[in-house]
């Protein structure tokens, strides 16, 4: 094999490697929600309530990030995803709000001993 096939071969390779790794970071059952590397999804901390006009589901994850690397995750993130924030600037009061096709997704930071929790409450 030409050692320029051995380079295609090897970059299509490494392409498949990334993109199915990218696959896993999203949160479960928030297939467009991404988790920002340094957290840690918490299933265990995931509701949702169905009631008679709609949904709210949360979302948590947590790890040793903070909080304004999270929000600027969130809002370089999102927008691309559809996501449009309530309010754009970073001076912006938290929780960071977000709207979408009648739905709306709230972050909520909480640091604690070198840790940040990030919840995530989607209405629908």
């Amino acid at each position: 094999m030409r050692p320029g096939r051995f380079a295609v071969l090897f970059a299509l390779g490494a392409l498949l490697m990334m993109s199915s790794a990218r696959a896993g970071d999203f949160f479960d059952g928030f297939p467009d929600l991404p988790l920002m590397p340094g957290l840690t999804e918490r299933p265990e901390s995931a509701v949702v309530f169905d009631h008679a006009t709609g949904q709210v589901a949360t979302a948590v994850a947590s790890g040793p990030v903070e909080p304004a690397a999270i929000r600027r995750f969130y809002r370089r993130t999102l927008p691309p995803l559809g996501w449009v924030p309530e309010c754009a600037a970073a001076s912006c009061p938290p929780p960071d709000r977000y709207g979408r096709d009648g739905e709306a997704l709230e972050l909520e930071l909480v640091p604690e001993r070198g840790e940040t929790t990030a919840r995530f409450v989607l209405t629908r």
